[in-house]
């Protein structure tokens, strides 16, 4: 029995450990913070954003109308049926006689019409509505490549914000170990007390560029939740890899014509430009087809019911009853004469005896010659001939403006290359007068002013070398897109 209430203890025990472990650590779990990389985030933002859910929706319409072109090959199939009631001189539809009686009907029919030629209409226009379907795929693609590369700047941004924010911090903490210093050195008369206040309104201002760095990294981040189709308040935090600069990649190298052939293959607004082509083509045709003649195979199945189909082979007899008397001139005399009429009743056809009786069957085939029609098909070839000049004409404009871009692609990645080798020389050598004149400083050989001149062109040139350092990195990755790479960091 002890050894029973042991277990129940210890149990309880384990029960109450393990809740407490799961109260203390479940925070702990939920503010675990998960950094995305830059695939990562591509890959969200092409899924989330409206432009390319809006584009992907058009390919499924493109899609969709591929298949109703070809659908117009298979036959047309409709039952149609008529239920009414008919008042006054009406024809019986069972008889086609005329009635003066009201009378129900019900009239039924199975109707097929198959297209046998119609100009060749429908093999272009399936032909036409594949080559739409495959160029708003590449408009989907185009419109999916374009907010990567958004997205990869608006990442970059975030590296360059953050580690902007990162050298203002430590300008700032520089800056108060160089106010350390100086109450040091005045202390020691060194220096006069005026070298404080300027220490300390560089600090000032070092503290308020560290904070509009800090607002222009939240602004950052903003622009990229807004591209991810996030909220403002979602907890994102990106990945930080080492950003290297390719050794191995010299803007000087790159030349416009192998640049330009790699990207005519493999970027789909130029795919979707001559997919746009082709379709063009299929429309002259199309629009042709209209002066040739249609010719179609009809069927079809029918039968009706009346209310007053009565069955004259299956009457009852009721009664002989005189008829009146009807007079008529003989030999200028007025004859009277009177027949016996025998009284029958005639029971009503039942409803599926008369759909089986009525029941009736046709076929036939329909021709359609095309003879005069106000010059409406001259001008559609026409116009289906001018869609074709101007499909032809975006594609030109489109393969020039890929030209342009590619052009100003590798001015600006050398232009940037330039600007970053100008940057390190000039930190390297601003860094070597600020090193030599806080030596200085400190034995009292230059003033505060010397020095805080000297940190504040230092600070600039640290600045103008991690922008450039950036700008160098995202000019490559546009190069590198218009030549199929993928877009990464590493």
């Amino acid at each position: 029995m002890l050894n029973k209430n042991n277990k129940i203890t210890n149990m309880k025990q384990l029960i109450q450990f393990t809740l407490a472990a799961l109260l203390l650590g479940g925070p702990l779990v939920a503010q675990a913070q998960e950094t995305w990389p830059l695939e990562r985030c591509v890959v969200y933002a092409q899924d989330a954003n409206f432009s390319v859910l809006q584009a992907r929706a058009n390919v499924k319409v493109a899609n969709l109308a591929e298949k109703q072109a070809k659908a117009a090959r298979l036959p047309n199939i409709s039952v149609n049926t008529n239920l009414g009631e008919q008042f006054g001189r009406t024809i019986d539809p069972t008889t086609n006689q005329f009635n003066t009686t009201g009378i129900g009907y019900n009239s039924l029919s199975l109707n097929a019409n198959i297209p046998l030629f119609n100009g060749g209409q429908i093999h272009h226009a399936v032909k036409q509505s594949r080559w739409d379907a495959q160029a708003a795929q590449a408009d989907a693609q185009q419109t999916a490549n374009n907010l990567a590369l958004q997205v990869a700047q608006a990442y970059l941004t975030i590296l360059l914000s953050e580690e902007q924010l990162e050298s203002a911090r430590r300008r700032v903490t520089q800056s108060e170990r160089q106010l350390s210093v100086t109450l040091k050195l005045i202390e020691a008369g060194t220096i006069p007390m005026a070298d404080k206040f300027n220490i300390q309104a560089q600090i000032a201002r070092e503290e308020q560029l560290a904070v509009v760095a800090q607002n222009n990294v939240d602004l950052a981040y903003l622009n990229l939740k807004q591209l991810m189709q996030l909220e403002p308040d979602y907890d994102l935090r990106i990945e930080r890899p080492e950003i290297v600069i390719p050794a191995d990649v010299n803007p000087e190298n790159y030349s416009l014509q192998p640049v330009y052939a790699t990207a005519l293959e493999n970027q789909p607004n130029i795919k979707a430009a001559e997919w746009r082509i082709k379709s063009a083509e299929e429309s002259i045709p199309i629009a042709k087809s209209a002066y040739f003649p249609s010719l179609s195979l009809f069927g079809s199945l029918s039968s009706n019911y009346s209310s007053q189909f009565l069955d004259y082979e299956n009457g009852k007899f009721l009664r002989t009853d005189l008829s009146q008397p009807v007079t008529i001139r003989v030999n200028d005399q007025d004859v009277t004469l009177q027949q016996y009429i025998d009284v029958y009743n005639y029971p009503k056809v039942p409803y599926f005896t008369q759909i089986d009786q009525n029941f009736g069957q046709g076929i036939g085939v329909q021709l359609s010659i095309p003879i005069y029609q106000n010059n409406r098909v001259r001008l559609n070839v026409e116009r289906a001939r001018l869609g074709l000049v101007n499909a032809q004409l975006q594609q030109n404009q489109t393969r020039q403006q890929l030209k342009n871009d590619i052009q100003t692609s590798i001015a600006n990645a050398r232009s940037a290359r330039k600007q970053l080798d100008a940057a390190q020389k000039t930190f390297d050598a601003m860094q070597a007068a600020f090193s030599n004149t806080e030596k200085r400083h400190n034995l009292g050989a230059v003033n505060t002013l010397d020095l805080t001149t000297a940190k504040t062109n230092l600070d600039n040139a640290e600045n103008d070398l991690i922008v450039a350092r950036y700008d160098y990195l995202f000019k490559l990755k546009i190069l590198d897109f218009y030549q199929g790479k993928e877009l990464r960091l590493r």
